[in-house]
């Protein structure tokens, strides 16, 4: 065991060992996970055996998000008996994700937890475990390294493993992550110098295999200072099908809306869904008033909402570069592309 920034780190020398685990922390958790589908995509969902555990895809598709924010989920149900609110709090394990699906939580939790609480979101989230696996091959549209939001963490995770080939660094980043192990530590050993050398080795052959160079503090200053004009927005909004895929797919996109159902005049219930502010409606007001009844105002909000106003508000881009935008788009205009063609990019000239 190894103490470091308060990180403590394990060595899981046979691998064989993590179905064993996995199964006996499926006594007391739900255990979520990546499997691949009957169409051969990697999905996440809740596992029944280990041995569909699936950890050699891309980007999960959609993310990791519809755990914590469902889709559709049921607010509360109300009748003449009173109102009775839904609570989801299952004890489970999401297992698998990647570091930029976990720094996308992180923002979530920002946006659900501080200020304002969402007591539906930290129901769940606070009954939910995280355990991540580092990226070693990132996908080709993937651009959270030059984010800092992958493709390893430094803190954040309650557990983050790393594949060494035939055996994985465990680190534990929260006493959640460290009780997972701490009944099983006969499973686990001390790390030696040359695991920390192999994993410092796979840190830096990850990070030179990305395709993707995104700088976006270049762009947020670049738009705080005017040097993005409207007709570059124009020429953004013209590509865009108003499909949603990019909102729906995005990690860290936070828009919901809540509409009730009646069974009677005297019950039914409140539900929330996902809904996107590229969509005509999604602010049309009272009166029949659509404050952003253009598309070049909806596009260009989407993207200031990422790059301005959520680092100003937050402290940190509502980006984390998992390109799932990128795979989702048929206008190829996802956060990357868009990033590379603003005024002040490397590859400004670069045309649609």
């Amino acid at each position: 065991m190894i103490e470091s920034n308060r990180i403590t780190t394990y060595i899981l020398h046979n691998k064989n060992h993590l179905s064993f685990w996995l199964r006996r922390l499926k006594t007391s958790h739900q255990i979520i996970a990546p499997v691949r589908d009957i169409s051969g995509d990697i999905v996440l969902t809740g596992i029944r055996h280990m041995h569909e555990i699936a950890l050699d895809g891309p980007a999960l598709m959609p993310s990791p998000k519809e755990f914590l924010l469902p889709q559709m989920e049921q607010l509360f149900h109300y009748s003449d008996d009173g109102v009775e609110e839904t609570f989801n709090k299952q004890p489970r394990i999401i297992f698998g994700i990647r570091s930029c699906d976990l720094s996308a939580i992180r923002i979530l939790d920002i946006f659900y937890l501080e200020n304002n609480k969402d007591a539906y979101y930290e129901s769940r989230r606070t009954n939910t475990v995280m355990i991540s696996i580092a990226c070693n091959q990132p996908d080709p549209t993937c651009f959270c390294f030059g984010l800092s939001t992958g493709p390893f963490l430094r803190s954040g995770f309650d557990l983050q493993l790393t594949d060494l080939g035939n055996r994985f660094i465990v680190e534990a980043g929260t006493e959640t992550g460290m009780a997972l192990v701490r009944e099983f530590l006969h499973i686990f050993t001390d790390p030696r110098p040359e695991d920390i050398e192999d994993l410092n080795e796979v840190r830096l052959a990850s990070q030179s295999r990305f395709e993707k160079r995104v700088n976006l503090e270049q762009v947020h200053r670049g738009i705080l200072a005017g040097e993005v004009s409207d007709t570059f927005w124009d020429s953004v909004a013209a590509r865009c099908f108003e499909c949603g895929g990019c909102v729906y797919n995005c990690p860290v996109c936070t828009c919901f809306n809540v509409i009730d159902q009646h069974f009677s005049p005297d019950s039914g219930k409140r539900i929330r869904i996902w809904d996107a502010c590229m969509f005509k409606g999604f602010t049309r007001m009272a009166g029949d008033v659509v404050p952003a009844a253009k598309k070049i105002q909806r596009t260009k909000r989407w993207f200031h909402h990422k790059l301005v106003h959520w680092p100003t508000q937050f402290g940190t881009f509502g980006c984390v570069g998992c390109g799932r935008c990128a795979i989702s788009c048929p206008g190829r205009i996802d956060m990357a592309s868009v990033a590379l063609r603003t005024k002040g990019t490397e590859h400004s000239e670069e045309k649609w």
